[in-house]
This record gives C-alpha cells, sequence and structure tokens, in this order.
C-alpha cells in the first residue's frame, strides 16, 4: 500500500510539472502566431484587392519586415501562383541558383491580384528601381510580361530568391507614403502591397508608357474591333468622330462588408453629358461585366456601343484607343483612363465614409486620383 501511495504522489508531481509545461508552451506558440498576425492583418474584398489593418499604423514610419514571409492570399482571390524552375535570365552571375550574398540593389514587386492591381505594382517598381539605380525583376512568365512588351528590365524564369528581400509595408494602400522610399538602394527590397498611388511613379510616366506597348496581337485585335464599330456606324474614319471609353464596374464591388460604392445613375448621365457638352459627334465605347444595368442606365439619345471581347486585355486596349475615358471605381477602369492620356471622369466617392477602405485612401483622394481628371 505504502509503494501505491508513492507511485501515485510521483505520477502526481510529474503531472504537476508536465501540464505547466505545455500549458506555457502553447502560450507561447499562441503569441508569436499572433505577433505575426498582427503584423500582417489582410482583409479581402470582392474587387480581388487586398487592404490592411495593421497594428503598427499609428507610427509614423513604413514597417521594414526583414525575411519575413509575405502570407498566403486566400483561394478566392483567384491568384495564378506559379512555381519558376529553370534558369535566371539576364543575371550576370556565375551560378544558376543566386543567394543573398551575391544579389545586391534589386527590386522585386509581389505582383498579386487583377490586372490594374499589378500594373500599380510593376509601376511603383519600376520607378524606384529608376530614381535608386536599382535592378528590377519581374516574373518572365508573368500576366504583364504576356501583355505588354517589358525591356530594360530583367525577366527572371526563377524568382524563388524574392522571398528572401526585406519586406516594406505601405501604411495605405491607395495613398502615398514617402517614408515607404526611405532605404538604402544597396538592400534587396519587395515593398509591398497594393502601391495605388500615381504619385510614386508619375516622373516616369514616358517610361512607363513605353514599358505598357501591348504585344502585337492584342491591339491588332482592339484595332479590328473599333474598325468594325466605325463601319458599322458608316463613319469615314475615327478623325470624324470623338471616340469616349466608358468602363462600368460593379458586380464585384456590390453588397461587400468593407465600404466599397458603386457609380450611380446620376454619375453615369451627368458624365456622358459632360463629353457631350465639349465635343462634338461623340460616340461612347462601353465594357461592363454587368451589362444587364449599364445598358439600362446609359442615358437615351446617345451613340452607344458594347463591347462583348472576353479577353481584358483587348477591352484595355480598345478603349484606350478612344480619346477620353469615362471610369466608375477600380484599379483596372483607372488604367484604362491613364492608357488613354486624354480627359478622364471618376466616380468622387468609391468607398463609404468611416469604413475601413475609406481610410486606406488619402483625405481628399488626391494621392489616387490625378489632380486633372474630373470628378462627379
Amino acid at each position: 500500500m505504502t509503494q501505491k501511495l508513492y507511485l501515485w504522489m510521483m505520477e502526481s508531481r510529474r503531472k504537476c510539472i508536465v501540464i505547466p509545461l505545455v500549458a506555457c508552451a502553447v502560450v507561447l506558440i499562441f503569441l508569436v502566431f499572433q505577433t505575426t498576425s498582427n503584423t500582417f492583418r489582410f482583409f479581402e474584398v470582392l474587387n480581388y484587392q487586398y487592404f490592411m489593418s495593421n497594428s503598427n499604423s499609428t507610427k509614423k514610419q513604413s514597417i521594414n519586415q526583414i525575411g519575413k514571409t509575405i502570407p498566403a492570399l486566400s483561394s478566392k482571390a483567384f491568384i495564378k501562383q506559379v512555381n519558376y524552375t529553370s534558369t535566371t535570365k539576364r543575371l550576370q552571375t556565375s551560378t544558376v541558383n543566386p543567394t543573398l550574398a551575391n544579389l545586391t540593389h534589386c527590386l522585386c514587386p509581389v505582383l498579386m491580384l487583377g490586372l490594374g492591381n499589378m500594373m500599380f505594382q510593376f509601376s511603383t517598381h519600376f520607378a524606384v528601381a529608376r530614381s535608386k539605380g536599382m535592378r528590377l525583376i519581374i516574373p518572365k512568365h508573368s500576366e504583364l510580361n504576356r501583355i505588354f512588351k517589358l525591356h530594360d528590365i530583367e525577366l527572371w524564369d526563377n524568382i524563388t530568391i524574392c522571398s528572401k528581400f526585406t519586406v516594406r509595408l505601405e501604411k495605405q494602400n491607395c495613398a502615398f507614403d514617402k517614408n515607404l522610399l526611405n532605404f538604402n538602394s544597396s538592400q534587396n527590397i519587395r515593398l509591398y502591397p497594393c502601391l495605388q498611388s500615381y504619385k510614386y511613379f508619375d516622373n516616369y510616366t514616358t517610361e512607363l508608357r513605353k514599358q505598357f506597348t501591348f504585344r502585337d496581337q492584342i491591339p491588332q485585335e482592339a484595332e479590328n474591333d473599333l474598325n468594325q464599330i466605325i463601319k458599322r456606324h458608316n463613319i469615314g474614319s475615327r478623325r470624324d468622330i470623338t471616340l469616349v471609353g466608358v468602363h462600368v464596374r460593379r458586380t464585384d464591388w456590390l453588397n461587400n462588408p468593407h465600404g466599397y460604392n458603386v457609380a450611380t445613375p446620376q454619375y453615369m448621365t451627368k458624365a456622358v453629358q459632360y463629353f457631350k457638352s465639349k465635343y462634338q459627334n461623340v460616340m461612347f465605347i462601353v465594357s461592363s461585366l454587368d451589362m444587364p444595368w449599364t445598358k439600362a442606365n446609359m442615358p437615351n439619345n446617345t451613340k452607344l456601343e458594347y463591347l462583348s471581347n472576353p479577353k481584358r486585355e483587348v477591352i484595355v486596349a480598345t478603349l484606350a484607343l478612344c480619346n477620353h475615358t469615362i471610369t466608375t471605381v477600380g484599379s483596372f477602369g483607372w488604367w484604362i483612363g491613364w492608357l488613354t492620356g486624354g480627359e478622364v471622369t471618376y466616380f468622387k466617392w468609391p468607398a463609404v465614409e468611416g469604413t475601413l477602405l475609406r481610410k486606406q485612401y488619402s483625405k481628399d483622394y488626391s494621392d489616387y486620383f490625378y489632380p486633372n481628371w474630373v470628378g462627379i
């Protein structure tokens, strides 16, 4: 009986030591995970963009995460994730698999989400590379390189080394953060995530327009679509008419919890009237994924044509051939206006006041929309 009592006491003592140790370990793991989660806390939104609520957002400087792994995106984001296994191209090193030891002065963007998002991410990194004398690395098989004739940059088959780069996080996704660019150019850097402010790259628009030259088959298809429209309306040539491209973004912005607004019928009427009052013989070339709503809310007594091409790059190229642009909301329409280069109207309230999305913009949206664009 005494031996049983002794064994019971020893077992109880062991449990008293082991259980608290296990509990402490669990708590420690939780705290470590929580710290990482607070540093990278993302909210998915329905237009395939992400914006960040950062635990350190009250600080007056951008966040530097050396060696941090960028968290995976939700499977709902429709991201094409590609594994690159081939050798590098145009990299002046003696090894097939470069290491951080032989890489310096490099920028490698995280090209993610929709085409408009990727164009913002590329443009900011391109401008920073030019201003700081750094090397810009882009995946050779990226969608941007498939659509545009990217040149005078480094197109690599293998970009896995980029995961080792220092990640610098912007404070707001749709506002200019000058502290984001406050780093030594000898480092290897990834700026993250959305970078949606023209102020990052406004000094390099001429060079960017050359980068965003469509690959040959895309403008050919766009020209053909536009010529067919001109022919149907018995118009002699494009010089005889003012073409206004219209992009209506709605479907993925509706019924979301983050504060996204869609353009109203009143906006569409005012935007159309703006161009009709300034130019003669105006035709509106319209694209939307919500064509029933768009057709029901475009003004009557207006020359209209609706694009049906399913390729989004051809839609962009076709609308960019127009003289002017009516955008509604979203980065896709933003870049159509930028590429077109004429007058651009935009919906002045893309975010509901007081919402998480609204906090991602500057106070008056001036970091996102060009001052010469017309808000309606």
